[in-house]
């Protein structure tokens, strides 16, 4: 009898010596320890805010009722080395004090050796590769560069094109009908009226062939051709003595102007 006495009581020591060291097994700093259906007694529990002064952290992921008490998912950390209660870490839903806290203790260890104060330095590694994302920023690059030229040279090819067929749909009258209207009320300034007859002059050179005579004779014979003549004259008068309520016929003056080729 006090043989399987002595037996039971090594056989206790040892249960409790093997669930004392299972408790308190040391866990790797930043490890997640997962626990399900942990039962324990008393009001609903919540885990505690994290302060700077947190060495666990605790989460809960689920909590069911069980008879008095409740059951409960959830893990933690460590994130110093060192043992702690976890039971320190719930706190009642209530925000009433425990009365009978639960004691949970645990065991954290750094996952350093003991005189190694900084972690080993990474191997060597192999980049990685962005060949791939290069290959497309240049392909993108070049799209987009073509794509801007094209449109400088085929914008300004096309601004080319239209300006001509602007230029070639009015006729000359159609051209000096504003510059002589202005001149006509007395809104030509001095360059405008210079270049007014400057265009006046050009013009009736290029239509009486007289770009091979001097500018004495070329003035002369233009003043004094006869479809020439009356628009220089109402100029010259205008310029001085502007009329805007003249009854000229602008459309008879320019009528010279709107025929291809005078001879």
């Amino acid at each position: 009898m006090q043989l399987s006495l002595f037996v039971s009581i090594i056989y206790f020591c040892l249960t409790y010596l093997s669930a004392e060291d299972k408790t308190l097994e040391s866990i790797p700093i930043g490890i997640k320890i997962q626990i399900k259906d942990k039962v324990i007694p008393g009001p609903e529990l919540e885990a505690k805010p994290l302060t700077k002064e947190s060495a666990v952290v605790l989460r809960i992921k689920g909590v069911y009722p069980h008879g008095n008490a409740f059951r409960y998912d959830y893990e933690y950390y460590g994130l110093e080395p060192g043992s702690y209660d976890l039971g320190n870490y719930f706190q009642s839903k209530t925000n009433k004090p425990l009365i009978n806290k639960p004691k949970l203790p645990i065991l954290f260890k750094s996952s350093l050796p003991q005189e190694q104060i900084k972690p080993n330095p990474p191997g060597d590694g192999q980049l990685p590769h962005f060949t791939k994302y290069k290959n497309i920023l240049i392909v993108g690059a070049t799209i987009w560069l073509f794509g801007l030229l094209f449109l400088i040279f085929y914008g300004r090819k096309k601004l080319n094109l239209i300006k001509p067929s602007t230029d070639e749909s009015l006729s000359p009258a159609e051209i000096l009908l504003p510059l002589v209207k202005a001149a006509k009320q007395g809104n030509l300034g001095k360059n405008d009226q210079a270049k007014l007859e400057r265009t006046l002059i050009l013009f009736w050179s290029n239509q009486l062939n007289l770009n091979d005579k001097s500018p004495k004779i070329i003035l002369s014979t233009i003043k004094s051709h006869p479809e020439a003549k009356p628009l220089f004259q109402k100029l010259e008068s205008w310029f001085h003595s502007p009329q805007p309520e003249e009854p000229s016929d602008l459309d008879a003056l320019l009528e010279p102007y709107s025929k291809p080729k005078i001879n």
